[in-house]
Formats: structure tokens, sequence, C-alpha cells
């Protein structure tokens, strides 16, 4: 049998000339600039594996820029030159203690026999040259100040220009805040509105995310205050309305029953505000009340009236609750009973369960919380002005690329019909009264 040979010189060559240029390309750029969210991503993965990885990177960096500025730029004639580039050769550099395989670059000396040494490649065969602290530094909350400190050790060390990181930084979350602050919705109606506060670098961060007709996410806007008041919670819901949020169709607002977002809602929305307080939120006040032994008979109570689908057997359930509370403590009892019907709006609304379970709770805006928390929980130094509201916003922006449709956002049309019908028999109730 005759085997069939293929050539492939050429294919090669060209898969090398775009390797070199791509390399020559990282080389040109060897100031150390680092996009915040790609750390940030990365340390959610693995904050030891980032680490390596930028370490090796760095020492990649260091490499090329010494060819570069020994032989000039590539296919650039400098005729005094003594050295020559000789191509790449597989070489291993020490990081962190641990032997790293990385493509050396090779240089010659011009005219005669022998091949130049790298002094940094030399450098980075000893464990002194980039330890773990320095990794650590590095990485260490993703901060600013860290990050020139970082630069100005490989600028001393390795001749690395000194990099402008910091500036780089203030300037992109800056923007982000500004692309959140101008956001327009004129065209787009908000089915469910969740809004809820967090504690965030000793202040206090509101956010409203929104759900679309369709059960898309979408973060709304943020406000920064010393605590979660009214006026703090109105002009964030102000200037949503100002950037085109409907308030005239019937929305559901989900909220953890602070006080002071609710009657933000309230005096925004007016009528059109239908309330969903946060079940868990209910469940946890209600607990702080009772020993621990408790917990889990109250949880179980609630869970029971929660998971009702007849709007009138939950109502029914949670008052045998409330009785059985007052025996065991009236503060407790006292707690349940506060917004209790609110509680129970989505199974007012008649909402399937698979959709019912997303917006019963706060729990998708407290997720993207966490992350904005996760991307900051190592910062140590907060400095006045817009530092918090830029680093904020960033992590609630890195939340939002990675949100999925609700679960259940098939029955968003239902929803909708269930609102419009639950606001006019409110209406028709109000009517009553007043007759």
């Amino acid at each position: 049998m005759r085997r069939r040979y293929t050539k492939r010189g050429s294919v090669g060559k060209a898969s090398r000339q775009e390797r070199r240029k791509r390399q020559s390309a990282k080389a040109r750029e060897i100031q150390l600039t680092l996009d915040p969210m790609e750390v940030v991503a990365m340390l959610q993965d693995s904050l030891t594996d980032f680490a390596t990885e930028m370490g090796l990177r760095v020492a990649q960096l260091l490499l090329e820029d010494e060819v570069n500025q020994r032989c000039g730029s590539r296919y650039e004639r400098v005729p005094e030159r003594t050295v020559t580039r000789y191509g790449h050769q597989g070489g291993v550099v020490v990081i962190a203690g641990q032997k790293l395989p990385v493509q050396r670059p090779r240089i010659r000396y011009t005219g005669r026999c022998g091949e130049a040494e790298l002094e940094n490649y030399a450098r980075l065969q000893s464990p002194e040259a980039m330890p773990q602290s320095v990794l650590k530094r590095l990485v260490r909350g993703v901060s600013c100040r860290d990050y020139e400190g970082v630069v100005d050790m490989a600028r001393d060390g390795f001749g690395v220009k000194k990099s402008s990181v910091s500036r780089s930084f203030v300037k992109a979350s800056a923007k982000v805040v500004r692309e959140l602050a101008e956001r327009r919705f004129d065209d787009v109606r908000f089915a469910v509105i969740y809004i809820d506060g967090t504690p965030y670098a000793g202040e206090t961060m509101i956010a409203a995310l929104g759900i679309t007709e369709d059960g898309t996410k979408r973060l709304l806007g943020l406000r920064q205050g010393a605590t979660e008041n009214a006026a703090v919670c109105t002009a964030l819901l102000e200037d949503l309305c100002s950037r085109g949020l409907d308030t005239s169709s019937p929305t559901l607002l989900v909220l953890d029953g602070a006080k002071a977002l609710h009657a933000a809602v309230k005096r925004v929305w007016g009528e059109n505000a239908l309330i969903q307080r946060c079940q868990v939120h209910k469940k946890r006040n209600v607990q702080q009340h009772l020993p621990q032994k408790h917990w889990q008979e109250v949880s179980r109570q609630l869970g029971a009236a929660y998971q009702e689908t007849d709007y009138e057997q939950a109502l029914k359930r949670l008052k045998t609750t409330v009785r059985w509370l007052e025996r065991l403590n009236p503060d407790a009892a006292s707690s349940l009973r506060e917004g209790m019907e609110e509680t129970l709006t989505v199974v007012r609304l008649g909402v399937p369960e698979l959709l019912r379970r997303t917006l019963a709770t706060t729990n998708p805006i407290e997720s993207a919380f966490s992350v904005a928390e996760n991307v900051t929980r190592r910062v140590k130094c907060w400095r006045e002005g817009d530092m918090r509201q830029r680093w904020c916003t960033a992590g609630l922006l890195r939340a939002e690329s990675k949100f999925r449709r609700v679960k259940g956002h098939r029955y968003m049309p239902q929803l909708l019909k269930a609102l419009d019908r639950l606001v006019r028999r409110k209406g028709l109730d109000e009517k009553r009264k007043i007759a």
C-alpha cells in the first residue's frame, strides 16, 4: 500500500511567522497593564493559579523586551548591532518556587560563532527573582496601589517602564459608572424590579435590577449613601424615571422589607406598585426573635405556607403560625404579622411555581452584590470620593455579563396579565371603600 505524503513546509513557515508577529506585538506592549475585570474572573477560579500565570506572563514579556532592546525591533535594520535573533527554544523559569516552561528567545553574536546570554533569563533561574510574596502583591485585593508597587519592583529589577495601571483603572471604572448612569429604558417594560441595599466598605449601596417581558435581567442603577434611607432610595428611583423607566404600568417590586424602600416605591409607582416582600428575609427576621431550637420549625411552617398555590390557604397557614408564635414570643409573632400579606403577592398573582421561586426573594440582586463584594474583599484602603461606587459598579456589571434569563421566563406573559388584573381589582376595591 502506497503512503501519501503532504507538503507541510509552507504551512508551517506561515504559522511560525504569524506566531512571531504576535510575540513581537506582545513585546512592544511591555508595560504591565491589567484588565481589572479579567483579574476578577481569574481570581474567582483560582487565586494561586492566576498569580502563577501572571508571573509567567511577566517573565515572557521580560525576555522578549530584552531581545528587542539588544537586537532592535523585528525586521529593523540596525547596522551597529552586535547580536541578532536566533529563534526560540524551550526553557524553564522559576516562579514562586516552581519550575515552569517558557519559550526562551535566543540571540547570537553577529559576525562570529556563539550564542549570547540573556541576562533576564539567567535572573529568572533564581528562586529569589519572583517569589510567592511578589505574586501575592501582584494580585492582592486587585488594588491600584498594590499594582503600582509591583510595577516599581519589576522596573527596578528588570528595567520595565513604570505602568499607568492606577490611572488606567480609574479611567476605565469611571467610564462604566457613566455608562450605567446613562442607560435609557424608553422602549422597555420591566415587569419585575428588585431593589436592595447592602453594606459596602463602610457605606450603603442601593441597586435596582429589572426583569423585562421576555425574562431578561438588566442592571438599572446604583446609588451610594450612608444608610438605606428614603431620600437615597427615592433619588435612585427618580433617576430611573428620568431615564425612561415606565411607572405607569403595573409592576412587581421585590423588596427586603426595609421601610425606606417601601416608602420610596409607593411614592414613585403609587397604586401601580405590587410589593413582594422577600420570603427569606421574613423568615430570618422571625427566627432572630427566637431561640435557635425553634428555627427549624419556623422554617418548616413558613415554607409550607409559601408553597401553597391558593392565596387564601397560604394566608390561613401564616395566621396559624402567628398564633403559635404568640405563645413563644409575641415579638416574633409581630414580626411575621408585619407585611405578612406582601410575602404572598406572587401566590396571589397565581404565578407558576418555577417562576414564583425566582420572584419570591431578593436572591437575584443579592447574588449580583456578592460578586461585587468578592471583587473588593481584599481591598484594605478606601479613599474618599467615588472609589466605592466605581468598584461596586464594576462588580455588578461583571455579574450582569453572566446573567441568564429567569427560570420560568415562558410564564412572563401570564405574569403581566395577572399584574394588570390585580391592579384593576385593587382600584375597584378602593373605590368601593370610598363610596
